[in-house]
């Protein structure tokens, strides 16, 4: 029947957060296992031209001054003035002319076209998920408040009730005995850049062996026999698709002091997760998809100084678990891991439990809380 609604999936992130785009590209892959048509949307792919163009030196500022990014989210707002109308329109009239009814959204800033969208619909009905990536509600939610719950609400950890609700899937591969894993500390400010990780890595340079850091550019990598540095690609943008036209993971290098970088990806997940899964522990921001690879990796997480006041819950619910530790309450124990060991043991006790909501598959759309 040429009327009948679409089944595609259509996945609506956002390159504002590598926290709300790495999933959406995960859940790619999952629905594409699956044999489920699915599509990735980035919101800066509607943003003016003039807007997007200003989106890197912004992040440079955010790298460079922690303290303005920790500004620009208690100022964050409505994205609207951002978007440019005759791209939004062409958008929204292309899902309504493929009559798309099902969409994940990994941003609560996709709400308004949703919302628009809707209203072209009706009075065809959409299935809509909003995934809320963080313990607590993170910025892109909040200003939006009870329109949130015109949409199917997804949780995977519930501040409120300190419990697990779900499990985000990232790999099927089993976490990594402790003992066997190398020593090596993992280090980064997100995908941003941002937060004091560099400082954290020299300090752990001088008590741990080994220290891997995602670098933010070049110009911040000094050679030292302790370290490791990754890079991700810097001319890689999220809302750019790779020549199949599909979104993909960053491309990941390991710095080699004199040589060219050479990046290299994955498929079914990022490829600093290889690194993650063999690391005593990760330290980091208490950022929303940290929390997922620390669960799907059994990895330990050493908080930084939070971003928001979503990631200070974060960190609050993780620690309340026993899934991981300040970085200045590591530092008392000279960064030894008597006190990573029992992080991980706890980890690996609650993959055992079998969650309210199971593991999270887009590819069902079966109620569950």
């Amino acid at each position: 029947m040429i009327d009948s609604p679409n089944r595609m999936i259509t996945l609506l992130c956002s390159g504002n957060s590598m926290g709300v785009y790495i999933p959406a590209i995960q859940i790619k892959y999952q629905c594409r296992r699956q044999g489920v048509p699915v599509e990735v949307c980035v919101l800066e792919n509607v943003y003016l031209d003039q807007v997007r163009s200003k989106i890197p030196a912004t992040r440079t500022a955010f790298h460079n001054h922690f303290q303005l990014a920790k500004k620009s989210a208690q100022f964050a707002r409505d994205v609207g003035n951002a978007l440019d109308p005759m791209k939004t329109e062409r958008l929204l009239n292309a899902w309504k002319e493929e009559r798309r009814i099902r969409f994940v959204a990994f941003t609560g800033f996709w709400i308004p076209l949703l919302e628009a969208y809707r209203e072209m619909m009706d009075p065809t009905p959409l299935e809509v998920e909003l995934l809320r990536m963080d313990a607590g509600d993170s910025v892109s939610y909040e200003i939006y408040g009870e329109r949130c719950n015109a949409f199917k609400n997804i949780r995977f950890f519930s501040a409120e009730h300190n419990c697990i609700l779900r499990e985000f899937p990232i790999t099927d591969l089993p976490p990594v005995p402790f003992k066997q894993r190398d020593a090596g500390i993992v280090v980064h400010g997100g995908g941003w850049g941002i937060g004091n990780y560099r400082e954290a890595m020299t300090r752990l340079a001088a008590y741990r062996d080994r220290v891997a850091v995602l670098a933010f550019s070049p110009e911040e990598i000094n050679p030292h026999k302790k370290i490791t540095h990754y890079m991700h690609d810097p001319q890689w943008q999220p809302w750019l698709t790779d020549e199949d036209g599909q979104h993909g993971f960053p491309p990941l290098a390991v710095v080699e002091h004199g040589e060219d970088l050479t990046y290299y990806n994955r498929y079914h997940y990022p490829p600093l997760f290889d690194v993650i899964r063999n690391a005593k522990a990760i330290v980091s921001k208490p950022g929303g998809y940290s929390l997922f690879e620390s669960f799907a990796a059994a990895t330990p997480i050493v908080f930084l100084e939070p971003f928001a006041k979503h990631e200070a819950v974060n960190a609050s619910f993780w620690i309340g678990h026993g899934f991981g530790i300040w970085f200045e309450r590591w530092a008392e124990d000279n960064f030894s891991n008597r006190s990573l060991e029992p992080l991980y043991r706890n980890l690996l006790l609650a993959k055992e439990i079998e969650f309210p909501g199971g593991r999270y598959d887009a590819t069902e759309n079966d109620g569950k809380v």
